[in-house]
């Protein structure tokens, strides 16, 4: 066995009254997995939402004990182990803050501080190698996870996927209503985790009904398997409301993205693009105002379309 599968067959786990814990195994999956979808290009793993989706999907597929799936955790944890094949880099002048056991506080508290995690050379060369990622996959699911059935892994992504159906189907009133009280009930380290989770879900929801498509520009541009150029912009504010059904979203490049969060331009009732009137376009051929009055690109299917009350919302707002 080489030196890495044995760093990641011995790791050390926390002792719980549910046993040790699952974290740090789940964490390794779910980066193995980021690689193998082509989400992780290089040596450079950050604490992004993608992430943690894995680590929950992962964890759901896994984990029955009485854990909670803190995703924070292992990130942070694992830079402490034997072999030293986890570097946290952090933000320049970024000081951690742990509590009084020494552990990160929270999600926000990691992304705060920490731009992202380095594997050590054996690690990454291995990770890109699927020959050698299958192995260290199946390292760690027969080391933490031996009673696992192989088909385990191959399971629906049920956890993300009740979200999507959540996101694509439920009515606002009714999804907000499900946010607040998850806001309401758990402790608040997992409220954040739990946010970013859903948030990283409406994002990539609605990116997919409008195809990758800015929906005021047309511009649609693939980077790899897994990247766009498009934002998934809250037509209104997901802090205002909890709403992040797929009807307050819609998909926009990111300076179209800047443009409609400030109030430079807006939809009409009918779809079309409106151009504030205090806007000075100083490249007016290929600028804002060269869509003004222009029927923005919709999603296929119409009860995904912009819901109308909220655009309005949004016209109110910047007085359109």
């Amino acid at each position: 066995m080489s030196q890495i599968n044995n760093q990641i067959s011995s790791l050390k786990r926390g002792t719980t009254k549910y046993g040790p814990a699952p974290h740090k195994p789940i964490l390794l999956l779910a980066v193995i997995e980021a690689f193998e979808k082509g989400e992780i290009v290089n040596n450079w793993i950050e604490p992004t939402g993608e992430l943690l989706v894995h680590f929950r999907n992962i964890w759901d597929q896994l984990v029955f004990t009485g854990h909670t799936p803190n995703f924070s955790l292992p990130f942070f944890h694992l830079k402490n182990e034997k072999g030293k094949f986890w570097e946290l880099i952090t933000f320049p002048g970024k000081k951690l803050s742990l509590t009084k056991s020494s552990s990160i506080k929270s999600y926000r508290a990691l992304v705060d501080c920490v731009a992202a995690a380095k594997l050590s050379e054996e690690f990454y060369v291995k990770v890109l190698d699927p020959v050698q990622r299958e192995i260290m996959r199946q390292t760690i699911l027969s080391t933490y996870f031996p009673n696992y059935i192989e088909s385990d892994l191959l399971k629906p992504e049920l956890l993300t996927e009740g979200i999507r159906n959540e996101i694509l189907f439920d009515p606002a009133f009714n999804y907000a209503r499900k946010v607040k009280r998850i806001i309401t009930e758990k402790p608040k380290a997992e409220v954040e985790e739990e946010l970013v989770m859903r948030s990283t879900t409406f994002r990539k929801a609605v990116k997919q009904v409008y195809d990758q498509q800015c929906a005021v520009t047309g511009l649609k541009i693939d980077f790899f398997a897994t990247m766009s150029m498009v934002d998934a912009c809250h037509i209104i504010p997901f802090a205002e409301t909890h709403d992040d059904t797929i009807t307050n979203g819609i998909a926009m490049s990111p300076t179209i993205h800047r443009a409609f969060d400030r109030g430079m331009l807006a939809i009409s009732d009918d779809y079309t693009i409106l151009i504030h009137k205090n806007v000075r376009d100083y490249s007016p051929s290929n600028g804002l105002v060269d869509y003004q009055n222009r029927s923005i690109f919709l999603p296929g299917n119409e009860s995904f379309y912009p819901s109308l009350e909220r655009i309005k919302e949004h016209r109110k707002r910047f007085d359109f």
